[in-house]
């Protein structure tokens, strides 16, 4: 997880385009798995696992301090993240 020193407003902004594009790439992937989860859910209500969203979000709070970064801001996107694929889940179970 290199970040380079960048020269100029336009070299910072290509190498953010590089990474917008592996997080995509990423999310996508994430959300696929999140498709195949809506399979083994028995009813509506045990899709949203707060158990299971707490521990997400503790994971990645302390794997971004690990990586000495705000785990506030992980923490922010993390919680949208999850609500969102959370609503994509339900949609999948309704719409298999």
């Amino acid at each position: 997880m290199d970040v380079v020193d960048c020269s100029s407003l336009d070299e910072i902004r290509k190498n953010i385009d590089l990474i917008d594009m592996e997080i995509v790439s990423l999310l996508v992937r994430r959300g696929k798995y999140v498709q195949q989860a809506a399979k083994f859910k028995s009813d509506y209500s045990s899709i949203e696992d707060k158990k299971r969203i707490d521990e997400i979000i503790d994971k990645v709070s302390r794997y971004s301090l690990e990586l000495n970064f705000d785990p506030t801001i992980i923490e922010k996107i993390y919680s949208f993240l999850i609500e969102v694929y959370i609503q994509f889940e339900k949609k999948k179970f309704l719409n298999p």
